[in-house]
């Protein structure tokens, strides 16, 4: 999509979204192209589900640190 598309209906600025949309550019969880005049951003949805995982594997390790504490507490 183009920054007028994703700025449409949006309290928040077109500089603004620019600006986030690098920082997501950087990380690879987005990624632009030159279209005429415009540029259209493009989600990277294989990066974001490699996100999700991690974050997933992390949450399980904190439920079994946690589990493994309450149980150390209650006994």
């Amino acid at each position: 999509m183009s920054i007028t598309r994703l700025t449409a209906g949006s309290r928040v600025t077109r500089q603004a979204i620019s600006k986030h949309l690098r920082v997501l550019e950087s990380a690879g969880v987005v990624r632009s192209r030159r279209h005429g005049r415009e540029t259209l951003w493009q989600l990277e949805q294989r990066r974001l589900q490699e996100a999700r995982q991690y974050l997933d594997l992390i949450s399980a390790q904190w439920d079994g640190a946690l589990g493994r504490l309450q149980q150390l507490v209650e006994h």
